[in-house]
């Protein structure tokens, strides 16, 4: 698979930021296509929403998760096992998410839900821990809250500590974050 210039242009900002590791740069050289393509996310919807959170964040982490993320509030985007890539997209601080929401969908990215976030929290935290927090945006993923403010939920790796809360979408990013989007 040949990667499209928009891919390689990805591949090389994320190169420029510091945000690629020798043994990514390695996987890169081997098979471009699948690291451009995002990594593989698999999580059991029937589980409930609640429950991923719980799995992706674990047992140690459990006061780190906002009470008001709900299934009712976030819901998933099927039911079964979910099989999808996914990778974070680079923001600028200077952008809301609902301007980076915007920006995303016009330049053609699927943006990923709650569900997504959970399962790619619990698959590579690895790649969650090199950003500062990595937000989904998706229609589904915001919810208005009871301060009249739109929020969506973010979440964070930082070693064995793991975290999963609540944002307003009209909010500028901090330095280092990102967006998880789906690779279909």
């Amino acid at each position: 698979m040949k990667p499209s210039f928009e891919q390689l242009e990805h591949f090389f900002r994320l190169v420029t930021e510091g945000r690629v590791t020798a043994a990514n740069f390695q996987a890169y050289l081997e098979k471009p296509g699948r690291y451009l393509a995002g990594l593989p996310v698999t999580y059991n919807c029937d589980l409930g929403l609640v429950e991923l959170i719980k799995l992706a964040v674990g047992k140690n982490n459990l006061n780190n998760i906002n009470s008001d993320i709900t299934q009712e509030r976030f819901p998933l985007r099927g039911t079964g096992i979910i099989k999808a890539n996914c990778r974070v997209e680079p923001v600028s601080a200077s952008e809301t998410k609902e301007q980076a929401a915007a920006r995303l969908v016009a330049a053609g990215h699927i943006l990923a839900d709650t569900g997504d976030l959970a399962g790619f929290q619990q698959d590579h935290p690895d790649e969650m821990e090199k950003w500062g927090w990595v937000y989904v945006l998706a229609e589904t993923a915001r919810w208005a809250g009871p301060g009249g403010g739109v929020l969506v939920p973010g979440a964070g790796v930082s070693g064995a500590n793991r975290n999963f809360y609540l944002d307003y979408f009209r909010d500028q990013f901090n330095s280092g974050n990102g967006v998880l989007v789906r690779c279909e």
